[in-house]
Formats: structure tokens, sequence, C-alpha cells
């Protein structure tokens, strides 16, 4: 297991707290509000993520849904974009069906123990919670078999255990 140096990502989003079942029903109405918010201030999307923050008891997530942006879009605008940090990220890339990514990011955080890998925290008012972890969508999602699929990356910001 090796990891990746990403570099730091602007992007906009919208959060929610939403149960894992609710997860799937609700990010594409998120993103969509996000591209419209930024399409009215003349700002592209280049790249829709979600990012999760936490996962609370009751199988609840917090996450936040939006898009990369370049900032230079924005200035001028109501809208500032926050970042996902740059550093040292474990990576896997996904091809296939959205309903496996749980599957493939367990996979993922599975090989950590042997590679001496720890996810990086942030502690925060509401307790530890993963200082970067997101899904990068890299095209737009096609109708399959087991339902939305695409190419996506799981990236979880890592440090030496």
């Amino acid at each position: 297991m090796t990891t990746t140096h990403l570099p730091q990502r602007p992007y906009v989003g919208v959060p929610l707290e939403v149960t894992l079942e609710e997860l799937p029903r609700v990010v594409g109405e998120a993103f969509d509000r996000v591209a419209t918010m930024l399409a009215a201030h003349g700002a592209a999307p280049r790249g829709a993520v979600i990012r999760y923050i936490a996962f609370r008891p009751g199988d609840v997530v917090d996450i936040e849904v939006g898009h990369l942006v370049d900032p230079a879009e924005l200035e001028g605008a109501p809208i500032e974009a926050d970042v996902l940090p740059a550093g040292e990220y474990s990576v896997v890339h996904h091809e296939g069906p959205y309903a496996e990514l749980g599957e493939v990011t367990a996979r993922l955080m599975d090989t950590w123990p042997d590679a001496g890998l720890v996810p990086a925290m942030a502690h925060t008012t509401t307790g530890d919670d993963y200082a970067s972890w997101y899904e990068l969508y890299l095209d737009m999602p096609r109708p399959g078999p087991r339902g939305p699929e695409g190419a996506v990356e799981v990236c979880v910001l890592v440090l030496p255990a």
C-alpha cells in the first residue's frame, strides 16, 4: 500500500446530515443545487465531490456535497470556497456501480494496519472527525444493472500509525 500526495483542492459544498440509507437518494439533488448556485455566479463545476466529515450513532453521517471550483471564478461572488487539504492520501480508483463504494472503501481501509497508516483526524466540538475523506466523481453517472455507475476516486488523508 502506497500513498499519493494530492494537492489542495478548492470546492463549494452544502452540508448534509443523512443516514447511510438516505445518502444515495439525496446527493444528486445536492450536486444539482450547488452546480446551479455556481452557474448563477459564473463559476463552472470542475468535479463532483462528497466529503465525509463524521459518522454518528444510528448510521448518521455528516457530509458535504458539492463541486471542485476555480476560486478565481468566484471573485466578487457571495460564495466562498473551502479546501480539501493537500497531503498524503490513501487512494483507490473505482470504475463501476456506486453501490460498491462502501465495500471498496472498506477494502482500502483494511490495508492500512499492514501499511502502518491511520486516517488523519480533526478534533472538533463534535468529537474526532476525519480531517479529509472524500469521493471524487470523475465523470457523469451512467445507468448500470446495479444502479448508477462511473469512475470514482476514494481519497483519505492518512498519517503514519
